[in-house]
């Protein structure tokens, strides 16, 4: 998951929201293999130490 997020974001080093997008998903993915049944927000939650809510605003319009 981390390789294809790099290499995602290594495509993409102008667009940060693409980068931003490609780190959730792979920090999301790895927090979902160990706890099934969370929520997004819990999985951002576990792995950032930032606002829920700011981290989604990095990848919304």
């Amino acid at each position: 998951m981390s390789r294809a997020a790099n290499d995602v974001s290594d495509l993409a080093l102008e667009n940060e929201q693409v980068c931003d997008a490609a780190n959730l998903i792979d920090s999301a993915a790895l927090h979902y293999l160990e706890k099934p049944g969370a929520t997004l927000r819990q999985a951002i939650e576990a792995s950032c130490d930032q606002d829920v809510d700011d981290v989604l605003g990095w990848i919304q319009d």
